[in-house]
C-alpha cells in the first residue's frame, strides 16, 4: 500500500519558509513592541515611526480538549481504529472512527504536546491516506468530515494549535497524488472549504482570527479549490460564496502578503463574474485584480501577482483591455526605474518581471485559465490591441533582465535598463476611460490616502492582529 511521506500539502518548501518567517516576525516584533513604545515616548524614534503590533493574545490561550490520560487510554484501541478505517460504514465502524479522530485531532490542544504538533497532524492525515482504501470514496469523505468537525473545535485555542488545525483541513484528500511519468494530481476534500471561509471572513458572531491564521487559511483554500473544485456539483454555490466573502475581505485593511493569498484563492474559484444582490452578473473578480494592479500604494509584489492572475482568470465578455494594459505598462516602468535608481534590487525585480511577462502568456505548454476553457495569458483571454502593444513594449525589458542574470552566472549582477526602453513605457498615455466596461466604475486609484477601514470586534481572545495601514483594494 502506498505510504504518504509528506502531508504538508498546502505550501511548498519556499512557502513553508515564508510562513515560518511570518510567524517568527510576529513573535519577535511583538516582544519588543513595549520597548519601542517607551522609546517613542522619550522622543528617540524618528517622526512617523509606527511600532509593531502587540503580541497576539492567542499565544497566551490554553484550552486543552483532551488529557494525556485519555490519549494513553485510547492507544490500545489504535489497531481497532485502523481496521475500522478500512471497512465500510456499518455497525460500530462510524463510532470507532469518530472516537479515534476525536482523540487524535484534539490531542493537538494538549499543552505538553506543543513540540509534537506537526508530527501529530501528519499522523492524522496518514491514517486517511494509508488505511482508507481509495475506492471507498464514501468512507474517505466520512473520515475527512470527521477530522474537519474536530479541527473546528481547535480554532478558539492557542495560536499554534489554530495554525495546525488549518494545515490539517487544507491537507485532506479523498484521492492521493500519483507521481510518475504521467502524474495524477491529488483530489482534495473540498467540503473543508466552508470552515476555511469562516476563518478568512468571520460570519456574524464568529471568531475574528489573527492575520497569520487567515493567511494560512487562504493558502489552504487555494489548494482545496485548485484540487477539489471539479468534484462540486454544477449548481454548487460554494465558489460564489467563496468569491463574495474574499471580495468583502479585500475591502478591509490587511497586509499585502495577506491580500495576495486572497486573490490567489479568488482566482481559483474559476468564476468569470459574480452575481450581485439582484442576481445580476458583475466582473468583480477581474475588477478587484485590476484595482490592485493599478494601485501605486501597493507593493510591487502584489501588483505583479495581480497581473499574473489576470492572465489566468476567465474573462467575461465585453471588457475593455486598455485600463489593464496601461496599468501593467506603468508597473513595469516603475520597477525598471527603481532598479536603475538602485531602490530595488535586480534579484527582486526579476521575480516581478516574471509575473508580469506571464500575465500575457502561458507559464507552460497547455496551461489554461482556471476554468480550463482558454489558454492562459492575456494574449489569449483579452487579445485586444492595447494588450498586444503592452506585450510588445514590455517583452524587451523581460528578455534583458533574464539575459543579464544568465550571463552573470554565480557572480553578482548589476541590472541596468536602457533609458530608451523605459522612455517607451513612459510614453504611454492614460486612457480617457479607466472603466473595464459599460456602466462599470473606473479602476483608477488616486494618490490620496484611503479612509481607515473598520473591522468587526470579536471576543477579546480572538481579536484580529497583524492588520496594517495598507489601502483597501
Amino acid at each position: 500500500m502506498r505510504r504518504t511521506t509528506d502531508t504538508n500539502r498546502i505550501v511548498k518548501r519556499p512557502g513553508r519558509a515564508c510562513l515560518g518567517l511570518v510567524i517568527a516576525l510576529t513573535l519577535i516584533t511583538s516582544s519588543v513592541s513595549s520597548c519601542f513604545a517607551q522609546a517613542g515616548d522619550s522622543g528617540l524614534l524618528p517622526k512617523g515611526f509606527r511600532p509593531p503590533p502587540p503580541i497576539p493574545a492567542e499565544l497566551a490561550i490554553e484550552n486543552p480538549l483532551v488529557t494525556e490520560d485519555e490519549v494513553t487510554a485510547w492507544k490500545p484501541k489504535r489497531l481497532e481504529f485502523q481496521d475500522a478505517l478500512s471497512k465500510k460504514l456499518a455497525g460500530d465502524v462510524p463510532k470507532t472512527i469518530d472516537e479515534g479522530f476525536r482523540i487524535n485531532v484534539q490531542e493537538l490542544s494538549i499543552v505538553e504536546k506543543r513540540d509534537e504538533l506537526t508530527n501529530i497532524r501528519k499522523g492524522i492525515v496518514r491514517y486517511i491516506d494509508n488505511y482508507v482504501p481509495e475506492k471507498n470514496e464514501d468512507e474517505k469523505k466520512f473520515a475527512c468530515k470527521t477530522v474537519v468537525k474536530y479541527a473546528k473545535t481547535l480554532l478558539d485555542g492557542n495560536f499554534h494549535v489554530r495554525m495546525q488545525a488549518i494545515l490539517l483541513i487544507g491537507s485532506l484528500d479523498i484521492s492521493p497524488e500519483v507521481p510518475g511519468l504521467r502524474p495524477k494530481p491529488a483530489v482534495a476534500y473540498i467540503d473543508g472549504l466552508t470552515t476555511l471561509l469562516d476563518v478568512i471572513h468571520a460570519p456574524k458572531d464568529g471568531i475574528e482570527q489573527p492575520e497569520p491564521v487567515r493567511i494560512l487559511a487562504a493558502m489552504a483554500a487555494t489548494r482545496l479549490l485548485e484540487r477539489g473544485r471539479h468534484t462540486l456539483k454544477v449548481n454548487s454555490k460554494i465558489p460564489v460564496d467563496c468569491a463574495k466573502r474574499m471580495l468583502e475581505e479585500l475591502k478591509g485593511n490587511g497586509s499585502d502578503w495577506y491580500h495576495q493569498r486572497l486573490i490567489e484563492a479568488l482566482a481559483q474559484t474559476a468564476l468569470s463574474s459574480v452575481p450581485n444582490d439582484q442576481n445580476q452578473q458583475e466582473p468583480l473578480i477581474v475588477e478587484a485584480l485590476a484595482k490592485i494592479l493599478s494601485n501605486p500604494r501597493r507593493s510591487n509584489q502584489i501588483r505583479a501577482r495581480a497581473a499574473y492572475l489576470l492572465g489566468r482568470v476567465p474573462m467575461p465578455g465585453g471588457l475593455q483591455a486598455a485600463p489593464i494594459a496601461y496599468s501593467i505598462v506603468k508597473l513595469t516602468q516603475k520597477i525598471a526605474t527603481e532598479v536603475n535608481q538602485r531602490r530595488v534590487s535586480g534579484e527582486d525585480a526579476i521575480f516581478r518581471f516574471n509575473d508580469i511577462y506571464l500575465a500575457f502568456v502561458p507559464a507552460s505548454k497547455g496551461e489554461s485559465t482556471t476554468d480550463g476553457r482558454k489558454g492562459a495569458g492575456l494574449l489569449s483571454t483579452l487579445n485586444q490591441k492595447p494588450i498586444q502593444d503592452a506585450y510588445k513594449d514590455i517583452k524587451p525589458l523581460v528578455q534583458l533582465i533574464f539575459r543579464q542574470f544568465q550571463a552573470a552566472g554565480n557572480n553578482a549582477v548589476q541590472v541596468v535598463f536602457p533609458a530608451a526602453m523605459v522612455a517607451k513605457l513612459n510614453a504611454w498615455l492614460k486612457p480617457d476611460d479607466m472603466a473595464l466596461g459599460t456602466d462599470r466604475p473606473p479602476i483608477d486609484i488616486s494618490d490620496k490616502p484611503p479612509a481607515v477601514a473598520t473591522s468587526k470586534t470579536g471576543p477579546p481572545q480572538a481579536s484580529r492582529q497583524g492588520t496594517n495601514r495598507n489601502p483597501a483594494s
